[in-house]
């Protein structure tokens, strides 16, 4: 079996001091007023994995199972195997070269597929052509980005490699697919024609090899947001500070508009009213965002979140906000008080879920009958609304979009629809506003 090359993430603790250092590696000014760009749902006719074929609810049932797979890994501490929900356009080189790519807030390192390529998958974008950019440069072996990557255990020594070699990279999925090629810099380009921002010598992985059953599901390739010193938020951190948003709309409806990723400063965030923030916390190593919920109120009723954490004091978030998980998963006594209490409002004129991956399914949703759903989180209330509770998996049935899990909690994507989601790497919060993000 391959080498598996891991990406050690920084201490949470210095992360912010490396952000405000990081600026070494770029030569760009800071931008006030921040970037915005369409995000493309994988499901989309724009998207390269768009499959016509299958029905909305083919797509709805898996979008499921990709969740399933996801938590599987999430909990295993792997790499994430499966896509992603949501893409965005990056271009590489200079000149530069488009492609669209897996938007990932579970990943660090961003990668595309390299030509020539020595394994390659088939995608709807040609492969980046380093020969062809003037401005590509390999990362060394003995250089500092080199040993970063390493976390200072830089195996490029190893087996007789000269210091002047590129500077491997390597990942393997829980699927035993993988990605294999060089670190290397370059010029990238994020915009649209209205306003297109470069940014020089960003670090990336350029991939030779590309083998396995995950890559036809990953676009061309990957936009690492997750934390740690090599995701896209904080090589930029010079210009944008650290933060980003997203507006996420409504997947199942294919006339709204997907939603929008903002990098930088986001006066709407900032400033308006109704906006809550919470901090986030990360583990060593961990890429994963995580936040405290305290508890789950369903019109007059309060759930606690279980305090089976309690033993595991270094552990201070509980559940990971994904934006490529489509459902969310909760501890089981947790699921099971909710599913009570939104059941027990709406009465028990139920219907079975086609799939049979869920368990509370209506034929239709009254939302007079919907009782108020709110997460508390540490610091904030974040109200979800119907759209939030429910997920279509058929002409015939509407199911509580929530699962339950005896590990991992994640917020998927469909809690937090129609809600601008702010992620500040320096103040270490992440802030939620209600906003109608599907229109276009």
């Amino acid at each position: 079996m391959s080498k598996r090359f891991i990406l050690l993430c920084p201490s949470p603790t210095y992360l912010p001091l490396f952000l405000a250092s990081f600026y070494m590696f770029l030569t760009i000014q800071a931008d006030r007023n921040g970037l915005i760009l369409d995000l493309i749902h994988r499901d989309s006719p724009e998207s390269p994995l768009h499959n016509p074929s299958l029905t909305p609810f083919q797509r709805a049932k898996y979008a499921v199972q990709r969740s399933f797979d996801r938590a599987l890994t999430l909990d295993s501490s792997g790499v994430l195997p499966n896509g992603g929900e949501y893409l965005m356009r990056i271009s590489y080189g200079t000149p530069p070269e488009e492609t669209l790519a897996v938007v990932d807030t579970g990943s660090v390192l961003s990668w595309v597929q390299c030509s020539p390529c020595i394994n390659c998958y088939k995608e709807k974008f040609r492969p980046f052509s380093p020969k062809k950019s003037s401005t590509f440069r390999v990362v060394p072996c003995s250089s500092d980005t080199c040993h970063l990557y390493y976390a200072n255990n830089n195996t490029c020594g190893a087996n007789s490699i000269k210091p002047s070699m590129p500077c491997p990279y390597g990942i393997v999925y829980n699927d035993r697919s993988y990605t294999r090629g060089v670190l290397a810099f370059d010029t990238i380009s994020l915009g649209d024609s209205n306003k297109i921002r470069s940014f020089q010598r960003f670090g990336f992985g350029c991939g030779y090899e590309n083998v396995g059953t995950t890559f036809p599901y990953l676009g061309s390739g990957l936009v690492g947001l997750g934390y740690g010193e090599f995701s896209l938020i904080s090589q930029l951190y010079p210009t944008f500070s650290g933060k980003f948003s997203y507006c996420l709309g409504l997947s199942f409806d294919t006339s709204a508009k997907p939603g929008e990723i903002s990098f930088g400063n986001d006066q709407s965030i900032t400033y308006s009213k109704g906006v809550v923030s919470t901090p986030f916390f990360t583990e060593l190593g961990s890429p994963y965002y995580m936040i405290n919920l305290q508890g789950i109120s369903v019109a007059n009723t309060t759930l606690k979140f279980p305090n089976y954490l309690s033993s595991m004091p270094q552990v201070q978030g509980n559940i990971i906000i994904d934006s490529g998980t489509t459902i969310t998963f909760l501890p089981l006594d947790l699921y099971v008080g909710l599913r009570s209490a939104v059941g027990g409002a709406m009465g028990n004129k139920t219907v079975p879920d086609p799939f049979s991956n869920f368990e509370l399914c209506y034929a239709s949703v009254n939302e007079t009958k919907v009782p108020a759903v709110t997460f508390h989180f540490q610091g904030a209330d974040l109200k979800l609304e119907p759209v939030n509770l429910f997920y279509r998996t058929s002409n015939t049935s509407v199911c509580l979009a929530f699962l339950p899990s005896n590990s991992v909690a994640i917020l998927g994507n469909v809690a937090h629809m129609n809600v601008k989601v702010g992620y500040d790497l320096v103040k270490k919060i992440i802030s939620f506003m209600p906003k109608d993000c599907s229109h276009k």
